[in-house]
């Protein structure tokens, strides 16, 4: 029976190791390698314990020694544990082995308005803000003049990344860049 166990689990591991690697292949531009995380070895180090799917969906997961003791898993501790890597994720809501183990996301960039005025309008150029939203920045020189920003154009230009949104468009300092 115990070898039945462990060869279910190692199994598991596997197709787990699989979808991790076929999704990996199949996305657009370069990414990382995004391991999957060993949940058996989770069980096992944690509460000498098998891994179970009661439910199949990235959640049904739990750890099983008999039926009054079972135990909840924490696929981000066994992230940590297993590659030092923060954060896990799940890629289909569906599918159980679609764990991975990736890093926290990152900051999103912010963008400087005013780098933006200087570069193209002069180094007299400012930012100025004729309203109180995102959309109503402007670069300025003196009283008058006064031409549009692009602010994906700043993104790109200042960090190399391609698209500009905002968090909140009555907030007019809430732009960032991402991709």
């Amino acid at each position: 029976m115990k070898l039945i166990r462990n060869t279910i689990s190692i199994l598991a591991t596997a197709a787990t190791l699989a979808v991790s690697l076929s999704t990996a292949a199949d996305a657009s531009g370069p990414i990382a390698f995004q391991p999957a995380p060993d949940l058996a070895e989770y069980c096992q180090r944690y509460y000498g314990a098998e891994l179970r799917l009661t439910k199949y969906s990235p959640l049904g997961w739990q750890c099983y020694k008999s039926p009054s003791q079972t135990w909840g898993i924490s696929v981000g501790t066994a992230c940590k544990n297993q590659y030092g890597l923060p954060k896990a994720a799940y890629r289909n809501k569906a599918d159980p082995y679609s764990w991975y183990c990736t890093t926290a996301k990152p900051k999103p960039a912010r963008v400087d308005l005013n780098r933006y005025c200087k570069k193209h309008f002069g180094t007299d150029a400012r930012a100025k803000l004729l309203g109180s939203t995102t959309l109503d920045w402007v670069c300025a020189h003196g009283t008058h003049s006064r031409w549009g920003i692009s602010v994906s154009t700043a993104c790109k230009e200042q960090h190399g990344l391609p698209k500009a949104s905002y968090t909140n468009r009555n907030d007019p300092n809430s732009w960032y860049c991402h991709r």
